[in-house]
């Protein structure tokens, strides 16, 4: 690891971003790049296909990108395109996952009644089921406990800010 550069001051330093300079290039001097996809469905009417469905299967964009050799920007712009096509594939993949998930839990259900599951297995199927039935039911799967701890300072500072409280006499009745 390098070591850091020495500062010829113990200051601390402030970075500052200069927000009144003109700007290097004109309006005329640029050209935006819009991105259309038309290119792509063109020349390779199959990669776009692809990438819709990859899309639709949940594939995440960097392989999207290494597979079938094309832009980030070209993918965001099918994603936008199709999305009414991409939308409704989800909803037929969630309906067969939903299905597989159901003969799966059957099927296990089947093999807990004639102790074909082994031991050594049961904990993590029970685990994954009541995991998944959790989610299913939209409770979390799981809960992040955040403890605050109170330093002997703290505490020290909290007994002596009681015993600088006045004390306020009332009566209490019973009602």
């Amino acid at each position: 690891m390098p070591t850091p550069i020495e500062m010829p001051t113990e200051k601390k330093r402030i970075t500052i971003e200069a927000d009144n300079l003109p700007a290097n290039l004109t309006v005329e001097k640029t050209c935006p790049a819009v991105y259309t996809a038309q290119g792509l469905y063109d020349k390779r009417p199959g990669d776009y296909a692809k990438v819709v469905q990859m899309l639709s299967d949940g594939t995440p964009v960097s392989r999207i990108k290494k597979e079938l050799k094309v832009n980030h920007n070209t993918i965001a712009v099918v994603r936008s395109r199709e999305k009414e096509v991409i939308e409704s594939s989800k909803k037929v993949m969630r309906g067969l996952i939903g299905h597989a998930s159901q003969l799966a839990v059957e099927k296990m259900i089947e093999k807990l009644d004639n102790d074909e599951i082994p031991n050594g297995v049961l904990p993590i199927a029970t685990g994954i089921l009541i995991d998944k039935h959790r989610q299913y039911e939209g409770e979390p799967t799981q809960v992040i406990e955040v403890k605050k701890s109170l330093s002997l300072d703290e505490i020290r500072a909290e007994l002596a800010n009681l015993k600088d409280e006045k004390i306020i006499e009332a009566e209490v009745t019973d009602t």
